[in-house]
């Protein structure tokens, strides 16, 4: 019995670890062509600037397949502390390419533009909520509302003015801003109807 139940779950661990996979690959494939296939981003910026955005595009699609039942893995440890791995590396990496030349729209002159400080600013009260809303005993509640809402600015004000602009996305491929913050409205309205068992 202990054998079989040992064979089961590293069967559930290996399919769990080929959807993980999978889902970065995809985000991978997604970036990498938009970037560097279609848009004007050097090769040489892909283990920083493009690795940087599928990080975090991969944490936003994992985090919208939370509850599925065909993605029953959110909830495992072990994909909640990959997870926190990416969204701490994401933070380290956006500190680097926080420049003129990755990102020109969030400059103005040699300065952080208003929208660029905004996203800035979203971005940390988001990573304040991640890591420390228990700390400081937020209710889940409130951390998911706080979370959802900052990372929706932090993306808003980020990509916003090119979301309605589809003759500037690179291949005629929608921005990751976008469909990320597509995913974080699907993610915040199932919240909602689980809630009001809507």
């Amino acid at each position: 019995m202990i054998i079989l139940a040992v064979k089961k779950n590293n069967n559930c661990m290996l399919k769990a670890n080929i959807k993980i996979g999978l889902i970065i690959l995809v985000a991978g494939l997604y970036a990498i062509v938009r970037y560097h296939v279609f848009g004007p981003v050097l090769w040489r910026d892909l283990p920083v600037f493009t690795f940087n955005k599928i990080l975090i595009f991969s944490v936003l699609i994992l985090w919208s397949l939370k509850g599925h039942q065909f993605f029953k893995l959110v909830e495992k440890p072990l994909v909640l502390n990959l997870i926190k791995i990416f969204v701490a590396l994401h933070i380290l990496l956006s500190q680097i390419v926080l420049k003129p030349y990755y990102l020109k729209s969030f400059f103005a002159d040699d300065s952080l533009s208003l929208s660029g400080n905004l996203s800035v600013w979203a971005g940390a009260m988001a990573a304040a909520v991640f890591f420390g809303g228990k700390l400081i005993q937020l209710s889940q509640a409130l951390r998911f509302l706080l979370l959802t809402g900052f990372i929706a600015l932090h993306l808003i004000f980020m990509g916003g003015a090119s979301w309605l602009q589809p003759q500037t996305w690179y291949g005629g491929m929608p921005p990751i801003t976008l469909i990320s913050f597509v995913l974080v409205v699907y993610v915040a309205v199932r919240q909602i109807r689980v809630n009001n068992n809507i």
